[in-house]
């Protein structure tokens, strides 16, 4: 995973870029879409073309699910706004920004440690790793209240961003 922080004449872009962890579970689950896909229609032959159709809504749930923390996120300040957007592919992740929140709403940047428990009664798991992730919150006022951003980051990383999005901010006389 790879953390990019640009900075122009009065914008800052934050891109958190994990196209090598992407491009490897989404070969792993094609790879075993297919050999399910072989194996069924070698024990059943008469559902060569059925299988297809019931499979594709299943294999699409499971890939959102375990792909969901490689995605693209990314953040773009400027005077105004703060946009937000996250996507599977770098070009939709910089051009279609999903969240808008006005800068001058911003209250709060924090850095939040969580921790991802596994189901553990559902398979049978006694024991696991206690891994802290963490994630960028930001607490605005009014309307617009929350959002918050990378996905399974270090800690020295979200510190990282924090520290470059307060000294922007400060450096644009914007106080929260």
């Amino acid at each position: 995973m790879e953390i990019e922080i640009k900075e122009k004449i009065n914008s800052l872009e934050i891109t958190k870029n994990c196209k090598q962890e992407l491009r490897k579970i989404t070969c792993i689950i094609i790879f075993l879409i297919l050999l399910i896909y072989f194996l069924y229609i070698y024990y059943n032959p008469s559902m060569f073309l059925l299988f297809p159709i019931y499979e594709a809504p299943f294999a699409y749930i499971i890939f959102t699910i375990i792909c969901q923390r490689y995605k693209y996120e990314v953040i773009y300040i400027n005077s105004d706004k703060i946009k937000f957007s996250s996507s599977y592919t770098e070009k939709n992740s910089k051009t279609s920004m999903t969240s808008f929140f006005k800068i001058k709403n911003l209250k709060e940047i924090y850095v939040m440690e969580y921790h991802e428990l596994p189901p553990k009664k559902f398979f049978g798991i006694t024991k696991y790793k206690n891994i802290p992730h963490y994630m960028i919150h930001f607490i605005f006022s009014g309307e617009e209240d929350y959002q918050c951003w990378g996905y399974k980051i270090s800690i020295e990383e979200a510190t990282r961003v924090v520290r470059r999005i307060e000294e922007f901010l400060e450096k644009e006389k914007i106080y929260f």
